[in-house]
């Protein structure tokens, strides 16, 4: 019976959290434009014996996390951008930090999480570590549409493990094209956040 109301209570307390978001409509806008929902690779873990209740603990520190730390990340690129909208690269080409109409997946978020489920793959040594995290991707979207200087970023102290962040970068490195972002009407090259989760399930 404890255990059974444990449960219904982190459960309320992930929906609760999940429902809460940021405190102003521009913060929350920021959130909106400078990262995507995440995709999540879950893997089977052969003989793994985890109480239910243990893994949705679990599942709700994870997700908690993941929450918290994509609202310090959107917040941070919001700072940036008003502090500078563009940037030049190691190139010389300007990329902006907000784009007046983000860069997006060809087919939109939908067929972007498709993709990553197909593609991505959870590092044998990390599962059988048993390791999970959601690992921040930050990339640019040229103004082609193509995807260049991915990065798995630490701007927040992700504590993520190499293995993982490795199999982030490959898979975004992979993508095919884009959407281009735009400013005022011409297609420019624009940065990109995209949370990846790898989960463990029984």
């Amino acid at each position: 019976m404890i255990k059974s109301l444990q449960v219904v209570v982190l459960s309320c307390a992930f929906v609760l959290l999940q429902s809460c978001g940021l405190k102003s409509s521009e913060d929350s806008s920021a959130l909106d434009s400078t990262t995507t929902d995440d995709a999540t690779v879950a893997e089977n873990v052969p003989g793994e014996t985890a109480a239910t209740e243990d893994v949705t603990v679990k599942r709700a520190r994870i997700e908690n996390e993941r929450v918290e730390k994509a609202e310090q990340r959107a917040l941070a690129v919001a700072e940036k951008a008003k502090a500078n909208l563009t940037y030049k690269d190691a190139s010389g080409k300007i990329v902006y930090n907000k784009a007046e109409i983000d860069p997006a997946f060809t087919g939109g978020d939908k067929e972007m999480r498709k993709y990553l489920r197909e593609n991505l793959k959870y590092p044998e040594a990390a599962r059988d570590r048993g390791v999970e995290g959601t690992v921040f991707v930050e990339f640019v979207v040229d103004a082609t549409g193509n995807v260049r200087e991915v990065v798995a970023s630490d701007v927040v102290g992700d504590n993520v493990d190499q293995e993982l962040k490795d199999e982030s970068v490959r898979v975004v490195t992979a993508m095919p094209k884009w959407v281009a972002g735009q400013q005022r009407g011409k297609s420019v090259d624009a940065s990109f956040s995209l949370p990846i989760t790898f989960e463990l399930s029984n």
